[in-house]
Order: C-alpha cells, then sequence, then structure tokens
C-alpha cells in the first residue's frame, strides 16, 4: 500500500542545479540560497525583449517557482512569481493561462484565511475568462469561487455560483465540470442539513466523475455521500461508498481521502460493535496504521491513527493498551500546539478509562496554532485542488477546488 509522493506543481528541472555539486560553503551560501539565485538569473527576460518562446518558457517557470516558494513557506514570493507570470501571459494575449495562475493565487489566499483577497482574486480570474470566452475556465472560476463564499458562511451566494458553473459545464458538456459543480451543490445542502438533496446531488456527482474518470473527484464524492448515507441511517449505502471512495484514493495514491474512507469504515463497522465488526475495525485500522507510519503523513493523521487505536483498545476491553495509545496521541497534540486536544487527552490518560467511553466518540476536531497553515484545519475533506499541496490538507466542508485545466491539457506543469 505504498502512496505515492504528490505535489502541488513538479519541481523544476534538476538540470537547473546540475552546476551546483560542491563548493557550497567556501561561497557561503546554502544549496537552496544558489539555486534561487540561479533560478532567479534564468528567468530575468522581460516579455518585450525575449522571443514568445522564451517568454512563454519563463511564465511556466514562474507558475513552477510559485510552487517551490509556497512548499518552502514563502507565500509572499509565490503570490509574486505568479503575478509576473500573468503579466508575460497578458502581454502574449493568454487569457487562459493567466487566469491559471490567478487560480493559484486566489487558491494560495484562501488556504491562508484570507478570504477577501481570495475572493477579489477569483473574481479577478472570471472577468479574465469570461473576457477569452474561456468557458471551461469559467466553470472553474465559479466552483472556486462558491468554495471561498463557503468558507465564509455565505451559502446561498455560493449556491448561485455552483448553479451557474454547473450550467456553464453543461452547455460545454464537461463531465469533470458537471461532476465537480453538482458536488460542490450537494456540499450546500449537506451544511444545511437537507440530507435528501444532498444525496441526490452527490449521487449524481458520483455518475459524472465516473464518466471523467476523475478518480480524486470520485473518491471526494463517495466520501461525501457515505457521510450522508450515515446521517439518514442508511449503513449498507454508506459501507458501498467509503468503500468505492477507498479504492479511488487508493488508485490515484492521495492520502488524505484514503484516510477519510478509512475513518468512515471504521465508523461505521465501531457501531455495529458484534466480534465480527470489530475484527473489520482492526482490518481497516491496520491500514491506517500502515498509511500513517510513512514519512510523508503529517504529525496530525499520526495523532489521529493513535486515537483511533485508544478508542479500539477501549472497545475490545485492552484498558492499558488504550491508555498508551492515548498517551501516544497526547504527545502529538503538545508537539502541535494543540490546546483543545491536549486538555481531553490528558482527561484520559490521568483518570481510569472505561471501555467504550462514549465522550471519545466525538467528530474529532482541531483547532490548532494559525502559525502555521496546514496545522489550522483537519484534513477531512477533498478537495479537487488544482495541484495537490504538500504545505495544507484540504480543510473541511470548505467546498472543492477545481483544476486550473483539464488533465488531457498540453500543460503539465
Amino acid at each position: 500500500m505504498k502512496v505515492r509522493p504528490r505535489r502541488w506543481l513538479p519541481l523544476l528541472a534538476v538540470g537547473l542545479l546540475s552546476g551546483f555539486s560542491g563548493g557550497f560553503s567556501g561561497l557561503g551560501l546554502s544549496p537552496e540560497a544558489m539555486a534561487s539565485e540561479q533560478l532567479e538569473r534564468q528567468l530575468d527576460i522581460r516579455p518585450e525583449t525575449g522571443t514568445q518562446g522564451q517568454s512563454r518558457d519563463v511564465a511556466d517557470q514562474l507558475l513552477r517557482l510559485g510552487s517551490q516558494e509556497v512548499e518552502a513557506g514563502a507565500y509572499d514570493r509565490a503570490i509574486a512569481a505568479w503575478y509576473r507570470a500573468i503579466e508575460i501571459y497578458h502581454a502574449l494575449g493568454d487569457g487562459v493561462s493567466a487566469g491559471i495562475a490567478y487560480d493559484y493565487i486566489g487558491l494560495t489566499y484562501a488556504q491562508l484565511s484570507q478570504f477577501n483577497d481570495a475572493e477579489d482574486t477569483l473574481r479577478r480570474r472570471l472577468s479574465v475568462a469570461q473576457d477569452h470566452r474561456d468557458f471551461l475556465g469559467q466553470v472553474h472560476g465559479w466552483n472556486n469561487l462558491g468554495s471561498i463564499l463557503i468558507q465564509r458562511g455565505r451559502w446561498a451566494p455560493a449556491q448561485a455560483a455552483f448553479q451557474t458553473a454547473l450550467a456553464i459545464a453543461e452547455d460545454v458538456e464537461d463531465d469533470a465540470g458537471i461532476g465537480l459543480s453538482l458536488s460542490n451543490l450537494g456540499l450546500v445542502a449537506q451544511l444545511q442539513g437537507q440530507w435528501e438533496d444532498a444525496r441526490k446531488y452527490y449521487e449524481a456527482a458520483v455518475g459524472y466523475r465516473f464518466r471523467a474518470g476523475d478518480l480524486l473527484g470520485q473518491a471526494n464524492a463517495n466520501n461525501n455521500l457515505g457521510a450522508v448515507y450515515r446521517q439518514l441511517g442508511e449503513t449498507g449505502p454508506a459501507l458501498g461508498a467509503y468503500l468505492v471512495a477507498r479504492d479511488a484514493a487508493q488508485q490515484v495514491g492521495d492520502r488524505n481521502h484514503w484516510l477519510r474512507a478509512l475513518d468512515g469504515l471504521i465508523g461505521i463497522y465501531r457501531d455495529r460493535n458484534d466480534r465480527g465488526d470489530v475484527a473489520q475495525v482492526r482490518r481497516f485500522l491496520n491500514e491506517r496504521i500502515t498509511l500513517t507510519s510513512a514519512a510523508e503523513a503529517t504529525p496530525f493523521q499520526r495523532l489521529h491513527t493513535w486515537q483511533q487505536l485508544g478508542q479500539y483498545y477501549q472497545q475490545i476491553g485492552d484498558l492499558p493498551a488504550a491508555r498508551r495509545a492515548y498517551e501516544q496521541a497526547l504527545g502529538l497534540a503538545r508537539q502541535l500546539e494543540d490546546n483543545r486536544q491536549e486538555g481531553i487527552l490528558m482527561n484520559f490518560t490521568q483518570q481510569p478509562v472505561t471501555a467504550r467511553d462514549e465522550s471519545l466518540q466525538r467528530p474529532f476536531t482541531f483547532n490548532g496554532p494559525k502559525t502555521s497553515p496546514w496545522l489550522s484545519r483537519p484534513p477531512c475533506g477533498l478537495i479537487s485542488l488544482p495541484f495537490s499541496p504538500t504545505f495544507l490538507p484540504p480543510p473541511c466542508n470548505r467546498g472543492s477546488w477545481a483544476r486550473p485545466w483539464p488533465a488531457t491539457s498540453r500543460r503539465s506543469i
């Protein structure tokens, strides 16, 4: 069960670094600083002085540079690189590529909880798509804007944005866009407790995302559908939805979707609480342990595994093992500076742990510090990002982002 490491955008060709295989200490510069300086020199081509091919290469490299800066935590530098790319794309008359860069900027602002800037940027992205009659860009733009509006608690305008995206996607017969828009409409209904409407939207979304060959979208929609089925008391369909989500996430190597599907399966079998179902809990828990033992797993994902393991040991009556698991979770909560979870876990490590303690069956929420963006929310939702960032897990109930270009596009950055 090896998970392929995922990146927001692929790194620049290693050839950029080939001239720096040694001698850094004598220059007083780190390899990272030398590589950045060399890259800046290569990118210092003005669109009006280079050929169009050179200018396009520079703009494309700037998109990659933005990705590298994000992974290094230099968000301001990333946004600056993308704005430089936009300037070049506009000079070339390439509104589609400029829209892609606007998507990156807007979604980065959103992940940093700078929602005013995110909304402004994505509205500019929509304007560019409309000016260039970029219909797929409009589908992506409306879905991304709606996702921002969800994060701001503005459900009615978010729903309107998703409906606009759906209408455009249907007009151009884009299965991926239809599936994405339906999935987001399902989320709006789910957030408002409209479970039957949510089910209808998600069930339709699953079909379109399957037709589009969108594995990430299938994982997302089926995970959401499984949660709705559970809310409606339909355990059998919920199991089926989570199993489909698990398979899709496994195929594409997406850890967040995979873990979310496993958590749904574990929750269903734990609630049944007979001998056969406890064995299934252990089966899927072992899978979760394997996934979160990998170097790429986040501390939060490991914390949640220890918490799940503690619940399992409580369920089978092995209370000393449960306490040890909760102590491991407590250590990670302290590492993450999550005072709320630390307080909850301390109660269970300092007091006698009873079997099947219901207070630990509550939804596991995260209230980590805001200084590191990926710590601000738990990795519990999909989300069809236009990239799969390593710096931030998908947030809960925030809508599904659109890819800024189709998988079959000429762009592979």
